[in-house]
């Protein structure tokens, strides 16, 4: 399927590709067959989305360099020297000459209607003018149709990948070999999840003498520092009611592979081997995007190499993964739900997925930068606008794990922003800071 979230604009027509409707203030886009439905934040206007103009703004620094240096060149080529060829040196010059962004060609995604539609809306913009957030997932998008990404299924991002999980294994093992998926509490495996690799080098030292319930006391103090918003009682609050709920889902909107894929996966194992919820379902990227978004194959292979590995505790936790796979407790997302890799806000998705949340889904947890400026649009909101309405269009409760690396935010207290200020100049980019973050429809 091919989904679209048209924007709210004045001068929108309906034509033969485009059907738009009004119901009780819910704006509803018909393309193509896939209806779209847009639920508006309860917090004001909408401030207008990120752009990458601005010298020395991180999306300047980003757009004109990063992506050219450190992961056109660095990765993309470096790694995958073979598939270089006309169509990747056409796209480095034109992010180079910030050129207007063209439309795709047929490639046999499953998403191309969708991008040029979006594309369609931006006529003449080019790769700085653009918003941040389209100019950044389409970056990704054309090295996929310019490596046939969609024809051979090829990852161009499979070495970096794969040398993450392999440098992750020893942090991995001291993580693994402490935990109980079942019996330990569910802020814990929170925040494993919300700090990822970062867990045993600043949070969990490897030479840590402290009994094992100690260390997770000690985790929780120091990343509780770190945190600018903390809203753990209000998750916990909903995790003891899906408790008593029978056949619970949760759904997890995933980020990176390698130690922070395990550790969503953890937690979904905790979720699952608890029995706090019946079914996970993992939201994953449909072509590689961010050089370790996960796939739906990243998955499939860190449990098959956790599941082969000499220490005891990553074998037993990759085999009890693997059954949950094998059982359909754990469910993966398909390759013909391009909605994840699609640079939309979340307060446009398409009818049935909104349909399928609200009606199946007792928590959604976003994890990670990139899907967290999706929640807020990209758009700079004042940081201290209340969380819950910012995501007031969730139709189901949202927890947002993230570390804060682009320049917005919002639900974090003055006090908080201020010192982190004083102490760290580039806090708000560096990925040092965290946010914990929940909302319920009910609130």
């Amino acid at each position: 399927e091919n989904f679209f979230v048209s924007k709210m604009q004045c001068g929108m027509h309906a034509d033969a590709m485009r059907t738009l409707l009004i119901l009780n203030n819910l704006l509803v886009v018909v393309i193509k067959g896939i209806q779209m439905e847009t639920v508006l934040p309860k917090y004001g206007q909408v401030p207008t989305p990120l752009r990458s103009e601005k010298p020395g703004t991180w999306a300047h620094d980003t757009m004109s360099r990063r992506i050219i240096e450190e992961v056109f060149d660095a990765v993309v080529i470096a790694d995958n020297p073979d598939l270089i060829s006309p169509a990747l040196k056409e796209l480095r010059e034109e992010i180079k000459c910030a050129a207007p962004l063209k439309q795709l060609s047929e490639d046999g995604g499953p998403d191309v209607a969708a991008w040029n539609e979006l594309l369609s809306q931006y006529q003449g913009e080019t790769w700085l003018s653009a918003p941040w957030l389209v100019a950044e997932f389409y970056f990704y998008r054309r090295i996929a149709a310019a490596t046939d990404w969609f024809g051979q299924n090829r990852d161009f991002f499979a070495r970096a990948k794969s040398t993450g999980l392999v440098s992750s294994l020893q942090s991995l093992e001291q993580v693994f070999s402490r935990v109980d998926v079942r019996n330990d509490p569910t802020i814990s495996f929170l925040f494993i999840a919300l700090w990822g690799n970062r867990m045993d080098l600043s949070l969990w030292p490897a030479d840590s003498n402290i009994a094992a319930r100690g260390e997770f006391d000690q985790v929780l103090q120091q990343g509780q520092a770190q945190l600018l918003c903390d809203h753990s009682q209000q998750v916990l609050t909903c995790i003891d009611k899906i408790k008593i709920k029978p056949k619970a889902t949760i759904d997890l909107v995933v980020d990176n592979a390698g130690f922070e894929l395990c550790s969503d996966l953890l937690l979904a194992d905790h979720f699952l081997s608890a029995e706090i919820a019946d079914t996970v379902r993992l939201r994953l990227k449909h072509h590689p995007t961010f050089v370790s978004d996960a796939l739906d194959t990243d998955v499939r292979h860190h449990i098959a190499v956790l599941s082969k590995a000499n220490h005891r505790a990553l074998k037993e936790t990759g085999k009890r993964w693997s059954e949950y796979l094998d059982s359909g407790q754990l469910i993966l997302s398909p390759r013909s739900e391009s909605y994840w890799t699609l640079p939309y806000p979340f307060w446009e998705m398409p009818s049935h997925l909104r349909s399928q949340l609200g009606n199946t889904c007792d928590l959604i947890i976003i994890k990670g930068d990139a899907n967290y400026r999706r929640a807020l649009g990209d758009s700079p909101w004042p940081l201290d606008a209340p969380f819950s309405q910012v995501v007031s269009y969730f139709p189901c409760p949202v927890l947002c794990l993230r570390t804060l690396k682009a320049e917005l935010g919002c639900g974090m207290s003055p006090d908080l922003t201020s010192k982190a200020a004083a102490s760290d100049p580039n806090w708000l980019t560096n990925g040092k800071w965290g946010v914990l973050q929940f909302s319920s429809p009910s609130s």
